[in-house]
């Protein structure tokens, strides 16, 4: 304590000689302060709380999504906004449920990336930023083992004027192809990773 001491001391004896107000030199101190607080808690292993990154590192170079991320469509349903859900409901639905595998090689605590869904010509007909975690399964733990598959539910909102939407409202789910692109890796040990794709 004595050592941040005199460090918060000696930056303040040199942010006084850029004549700084005494209000900013404070701002200034206290948010040192925070940040070697925070630098001593994790160097100690305290004060890591749900959801905070330990160790940021920058990017994970891959040439295809299925290298970290195997997707596949199970069903695909519409559903049509009944008058009692008109009050946190925009418009009507497309629910579709697809399993994404965990081809990381690791323990994954969040994947966050884009669902987007072709039809059997490669037409993009819609695409959706998904998060896939298990943080409300109980039974199963909240972290993604390597190899293990999730199930998630993707609501897109149906617009009837939306060439698009209404070719993936009317076709069957095997006349349909899904691809998941992960951005953002939040891995078990507090790694966490940006997904670059290289080009073929």
């Amino acid at each position: 304590m004595r050592k941040a001491l005199f460090l918060l001391t000696a930056i303040g004896l040199v942010f006084s000689a850029y004549g700084e107000s005494l209000e900013e030199r404070i701002n200034r101190l206290e948010e040192k302060v925070k940040q070697l607080e925070k630098r001593i808690e994790r160097l100690e292993g305290k004060g890591i709380t749900a959801g905070e990154t330990v160790q940021m590192e920058d990017s994970l170079p891959v040439s295809s999504p299925e290298e970290l991320v195997s997707v596949k469509l199970l069903s695909k349903k519409f559903k049509p906004m009944r008058l009692k859900e008109s009050l946190w409901q925009k418009s009507d639905l497309i629910v579709v449920k697809v399993a994404l595998k965990n081809k990381t090689g690791k323990k994954v605590k969040n994947i966050t990336g884009k669902l987007v869904i072709y039809d059997d010509n490669g037409e993009k007909l819609a695409e959706k930023t998904v998060h896939v975690n298990k943080a409300l399964n109980l039974f199963s733990g909240t972290v993604i083992q390597p190899s293990e598959e999730v199930k998630v539910s993707v609501e897109i909102e149906y617009d009837g004027k939306d060439g698009k939407l209404k070719k993936l409202k009317e076709l069957p789910p095997e006349r349909l192809k899904v691809k998941f692109y992960p951005v953002k890796i939040q891995f078990a040990d507090g790694t966490e990773k940006r997904i670059i794709y290289r080009e073929n």
